[in-house]
C-alpha cells in the first residue's frame, strides 16, 4: 500500500434498532464485529413499521407475533400493507442514548473504532442517506428535504451518505442537483440491495420488489458525469444481526492508523473503495496521487495499479470518465509455481450446503477444522461470515485451527459462508485437512488442480433415520443422501501468482474538461472491488 497509509476494512451501514427483527444488544453487536471488523458504523433505524389492512387499523406486530406469521405462513403469509413512518421523538431519544452509549466504549484505537450513526429518509424525495458523527453527544435530524439537513450538520463533524442511488430519482433515491459534495464525499454504490454503479444490470437493484427496479437517473456515475466529486464504498445495509455479512458489501479505507481522526481524514478526503465481499486490496496512484485525490491538470497521467485478491484475479479495468481505457486480463499471465518453488497460496474452505428450510430440521451446525503442512506456514486469513457465532482461526505456524457454523436460514441462497486461509509452501508439500469426520491428505499441487467436495453420507443417513424413519439402505438411488447431507467445499488453492497483479498505463489524450479516473476489479469467482476516483484538470482555456 502506498505510505504512508494502510487498509482498514469496516461497514458503516448496518441496520440496528429495527423494531421488526430480532436484533441483539449494541454491546453484543459491536463486540462481534470487533473480532472481524477494523471499524463500524451502525446505523439506527429511525422508521418503524406499520401493517395495515381493511380488518385493523396500523399496528406493529411484537417480535412473537412477527416470528409465528413467519413460522407459519412463510413467504405467502399476509399481514397487510408495510408502511414506515417516523418512531415517536421520546422512542428515538432513549434508543439513540443506548446506541451512542454503546459506540463510545468501544473507542480501541489500533483494535476497533465505533462511529455513531443513523439513517435518514426524510419525506422519501431525497433519496436515503446514513449519517455517521465523528463522536457522541449530536442528536438525531429528522428534517424532511436533504438541503434542511445539510443546514442541521453543516459546521459539525458529520457525513451524509447517500445509498442504493441506482433506484428511481425522487422516490428513496436521490436527486444528484441537491449534493453537497462536502457532507457527502461518497456515495454507497454496493449493498445488499445490489450494485448503483450504472444501469447496466451486472448485479442490479433486484433484491427490493418495494424500491426497485433500478433507473439511471441516481446511479454512481451519472453523479460522476455531472461534475461531483464523489468517492464509492460498498457497505451492507442489512436487515440482520450481521455486520459486514459477507457478499452484501465491504467499506475500505487508506488512512495512516486506526484511530478515529484518521479514519475521519480518509472519509472526508475520499480515500476510501468498496468490495462486494473479498477483501481485495486496492492501490491505485495517478501521477502519484493516491484515490479520491484532485490534481491540477497533467499532459501526462501515469496511473499504477497494484491488486492483492483473495482469488484468481480475472482483470483490471481502467475507466476514464465512464469508459475503459485500458483493461489488464490477468487470466493465463500465470502459471502454478514449480517444484521446490515456494509460494503464498490461499484456500477457500466453504460451507452452508444441506437441507433445506422445512425440511430436516438443525437450527445450526457445527464445522470444526484443522490444516496441517507437512513444510511451510499459515501467514493469514480472511473471514467469509454471513451469520454470527463465527470464531477467530488460531494460526500456529504449520498448524490452523477454525470452527464455522451453518445456519438453516430463511433464504437458501445466503447459507454459504466460509474463510479464506493463506500460507506458504512448496507445491510437492503435503496439505492435511480434517473437517469434522473428513480427511484430504494431499500434495498442495493437488489442491491448485481443482476444486473438491466434501459430503457427509454416514451422518446424513443417521439425520434420516433418526428424524423421519428412512433407512438409506433402503433407497434404491444415492443422490437422496447427497441432497440431504451437509457438504463443504474446498475451493481450488491460488497461488500468490494468480491472486497478484499490477499494471501501468499512461494517458496523454489532451483533456478538455475535468477528468474522472477509477478502477474496477473483478476476479474469477465474481467478486468485485471499485476503487474512488482521481481527478485531474482540463486544459486551461
Amino acid at each position: 500500500m502506498t505510505e504512508p497509509y494502510q487498509i482498514f476494512w469496516g461497514d458503516t451501514h448496518h441496520n440496528t434498532y429495527q423494531d421488526y427483527t430480532q436484533n441483539p444488544s449494541m454491546e453484543h453487536i459491536l463486540a462481534f464485529a470487533s473480532t472481524y471488523l477494523d471499524f463500524y458504523s451502525g446505523a439506527y433505524y429511525t422508521p418503524i413499521i406499520h401493517f395495515v389492512n381493511r380488518l385493523q387499523s396500523q399496528t406493529t406486530p411484537s417480535l412473537s407475533e412477527l416470528g409465528h406469521l413467519i413460522e407459519s405462513q412463510g413467504a405467502s403469509g399476509w399481514r397487510g400493507a408495510h408502511i414506515e413512518t417516523l418512531k415517536d421523538p421520546a422512542r428515538i431519544q432513549a434508543q439513540w442514548q443506548e446506541f451512542q452509549q454503546a459506540t463510545a466504549s468501544w473507542k480501541e484505537p489500533g483494535r476497533f473504532i465505533a462511529f455513531p450513526g443513523y439513517e435518514w429518509q426524510g419525506d422519501g424525495s431525497c433519496g436515503d442517506h446514513n449519517v455517521m458523527y465523528f463522536e457522541e453527544g449530536l442528536p438525531i435530524y429528522t428534517p424532511p428535504t436533504i438541503r434542511e439537513l445539510y443546514a442541521c450538520l453543516r459546521g459539525r463533524r458529520a457525513l451524509a451518505i447517500p445509498h442504493h442511488i441506482g433506484y428511481q430519482t425522487g422516490l428513496r433515491a436521490p436527486d444528484w442537483s441537491s449534493t453537497d459534495e462536502t457532507l457527502s464525499p461518497y456515495a454507497e454504490i454496493f449493498s445488499i440491495h445490489g450494485c448503483s454503479e450504472t444501469d447496466e444490470e451486472w448485479i442490479g437493484l433486484r433484491r427490493n420488489s418495494h424500491m426497485g427496479p433500478g433507473s439511471s437517473g441516481g446511479v454512481y456515475q451519472r453523479a460522476l458525469d455531472l461534475g461531483l466529486h464523489l468517492g464509492a464504498v460498498c457497505s451492507t445495509d442489512n436487515w440482520s444481526n450481521m455486520p459486514g455479512c459477507y457478499g452484501q458489501g465491504l467499506m475500505g479505507a487508506l488512512a495512516e492508523e486506526l484511530s478515529r481522526e484518521s479514519l475521519w481524514q480518509a472519509f472526508n478526503a475520499r480515500r476510501v473503495f468498496g468490495v462486494t465481499g473479498d477483501r481485495i486490496h486496492l492501490d491505485y496512484t495517478l501521477n502519484g496521487a493516491v484515490m479520491g485525490s484532485r490534481l491540477p491538470h497533467a499532459k501526462q497521467r501515469t496511473i499504477r495499479v497494484r491488486v492483492e485478491g483473495a482469488d484468481a484475479i480475472d482483470r483490471i479495468e481502467l475507466l476514464r470518465n465512464g469508459r475503459v481505457i485500458a483493461t489488464h486480463c490477468h487470466q493465463g499471465t500465470w502459471n502454478q509455481p514449480h517444484t521446490g518453488q515456494v509460494s503464498r497460496y490461499k484456500l477457500r474452505i466453504e460451507t452452508g450446503w444441506g437441507p433445506r428450510p422445512g425440511e430436516l430440521p438443525f437450527g445450526e451446525h457445527l464445522w470444526q477444522g484443522r490444516l496441517s503442512l507437512s513444510s511451510g506456514r499459515f501467514t493469514g486469513w480472511q473471514p467469509c461470515w454471513v451469520n454470527p457465532g463465527q470464531s477467530v482461526p488460531r494460526l500456529e505456524g504449520s498448524q490452523a485451527y477454525f470452527t464455522l457454523i451453518s445456519l438453516q436460514a430463511q433464504v437458501p441462497a445466503q447459507c454459504q459462508g466460509g474463510i479464506v486461509l493463506e500460507f506458504e509452501s512448496t507445491p510437492e508439500r503435503e496439505l492435511y485437512l480434517q473437517l469434522n469426520e473428513v480427511e484430504v491428505r494431499a500434495p498442495v499441487a493437488s489442491y491448485a488442480e481443482g476444486s473438491r467436495i466434501l459430503w457427509y453420507r454416514d451422518e446424513c443417513a443417521q439425520m434420516l433415520k433418526e428424524q423421519v424413519g428412512i433407512d438409506a439402505e433402503t433407497l434404491d438411488r444415492e443422490d437422496p443422501l447427497y441432497h440431504f447431507a451437509f457438504k463443504a467445499k474446498l475451493h481450488r488453492a491460488i497461488p500468490a501468482d494468480g491472486y497478484q497483479a499490477q499494471f501501468e498505463f499512461t494517458d496523454d489524450e489532451p483533456l478538455k474538461g475535468e477528468a474522472n479516473y477509477r478502477v474496477r476489479v473483478e476476479q474469477r469467482n465474481g467478486q468485485r472491488a471499485w476503487s474512488s476516483p482521481i481527478w485531474v484538470a482540463g486544459e486551461a482555456g
